[in-house]
């Protein structure tokens, strides 16, 4: 087997610890990796003993003490078929294969930004359960894909003229979607429980499920070992929602502090997308033709959007980082959209740049099942590894200093002096794969 080693470099592993300086990373190469021995196969200290076990055809990258490894970025809520605006009337402007091959180019793109695992949180026709298939066998690189399927939601409610909505009243019609949803292999369940920034005739808080719907959802997955997320907004709502044993929130808008303590005491998940609500947000809906509900929502929501993570972190509710935008979308501040999610965390939301780091990697791995393989920089684990120019633990601006990205212990690029790299790429020579949403096609 080829080891590479990351030698002279600080470690940030992810769980939350003080950076390790001067430290040392031993990885498996993907390109030689045997049955005996895989992934990470040291961190710590610089240690000369383990240096000196490099062989010939071993590989020894010195980081000169001016890099920073983390953990390849997790992001959570992520839509990677989105049209903005979207359609309307339930039409379906792709289809099915086109579909699929634009969602495989920006999670092609989520990698190249260092987006290691990324949670699909809805869309029509199991693009994502495709996907994630054909990253599981080798047929194609990209992130690990965590999947939902379509979205279930009330008649009429959240998201529901959008392509990817399956609508139901009442119990029973949830519990069958769900069963449905189950059959394909989906790793977790979508529900839109209420309003939301984008529908002309809601509320932002208006409640459109009920707690006997939102249960007959959550029992049917839980029974079969998975999880059930729900686009939410009321606090009232999200309070039900949890107590009922929802898994995780996405957005809470206007969640106040008592329901903050109940998710953190049962132990749940919270994946705020400040980004959307935001002044970069709101930049970004303008340059794709959003109306102007949606930007006057926008402002409305703000400050109880960081209030609601502020809470959360208050009282230790495991915050993950999702972006509800594409997660290589260019945005305002000169950034894409994964790294703003993780400004506004620490900016707004009273984050540390280390807390942050967290959020974004083992916190992320946990909501997603993936704990025991990635999301953290630990000997056994896949080789998930990305290299930033400066200390993101300080200032969490400097993970926009990304220099290489390895995933699964195969380098997908680097511009590290003397150790250049691209090895991997879904655009031809000379391109990059970039642009999220901004892309002409």
């Amino acid at each position: 087997m080829i080891k590479v080693y990351l030698k002279n470099a600080r470690i940030v592993d992810g769980t939350g610890a003080p950076a390790i300086e001067n430290g040392l990373l031993v990885y498996v190469s993907a390109a030689e990796e045997s049955g005996e021995q895989q992934g990470i196969v040291y961190v710590g200290k610089m240690d000369e003993a383990v240096l000196a076990q490099a062989g010939e055809k071993d590989r020894i990258i010195d980081l000169k003490n001016e890099y920073t490894l983390t953990p390849g970025l997790i992001n959570t809520h992520v839509h990677l078929d989105l049209q903005m605006p979207g359609a309307g009337f339930r039409l379906d402007p792709l289809g099915p294969a086109f579909r699929a091959l634009k969602a495989y180019r920006r999670a092609a793109e989520a990698l190249e930004c260092g987006v290691t695992t990324l949670r699909n949180v809805g869309g029509g026709d199991f693009f994502d359960v495709a996907i994630r298939k054909a990253v599981e066998i080798g047929m194609l690189n990209g992130p690990r894909i965590i999947t939902c399927g379509w979205t279930l939601m009330a008649h009429g409610g959240h998201g529901s003229e959008d392509y990817g909505a399956i609508e139901c009243t009442g119990p029973t019609e949830f519990t069958k979607e769900a069963r449905k949803l189950l059959s394909k292999g989906v790793d977790w369940i979508k529900v839109g429980m209420t309003g939301g920034l984008e529908g002309a005739h809601e509320g932002l808080c208006d409640r459109q499920v009920t707690n006997e719907e939102i249960a007959a959802v959550i029992w049917p997955a839980h029974a079969a070992g998975k999880k059930v997320c729900a686009h939410l907004s009321d606090d009232a709502t999200i309070y039900d929602a949890v107590t009922a044993g929802l898994d995780s929130v996405e957005h809470g808008y206007a969640m106040k502090e008592n329901t903050c303590r109940l998710i953190a005491e049962k132990g749940k998940f919270y994946t705020p997308t400040l980004a959307v609500s935001s002044e970069d947000g709101v930049d970004y809906m303008l340059k794709h033709g959003f109306p102007k509900r949606n930007f006057e929502k926008s402002f409305t929501a703000k400050e109880g959007h960081r209030a609601a993570a502020r809470f959360a972190h208050k009282h230790g509710v495991k915050v993950c980082v999702g972006t509800d935008m594409v997660p290589s979308d260019p945005v305002q501040r000169g950034c894409n959209a994964t790294q703003l999610e993780m400004e506004l965390l620490n900016e707004h939301a009273e984050f540390t740049p280390l807390e942050t780091i967290k959020a974004a990697t083992s916190v992320g791995a946990e909501l997603c099942g993936v704990d025991h393989i990635t999301g953290s920089l630990k000997r056994g684990y896949e080789a998930d590894i990305l290299a930033v120019r400066g200390k993101p633990d300080q200032d969490v601006k400097d993970m926009r200093n990304l220099q290489m990205v390895i995933k699964s212990g195969g380098i997908i690029w680097s511009t590290i002096p003397g150790h250049e790299a691209r090895n991997y790429s879904v655009v031809g020579e000379g391109q990059i794969a970039e642009g999220g949403t901004y892309g002409n096609w």
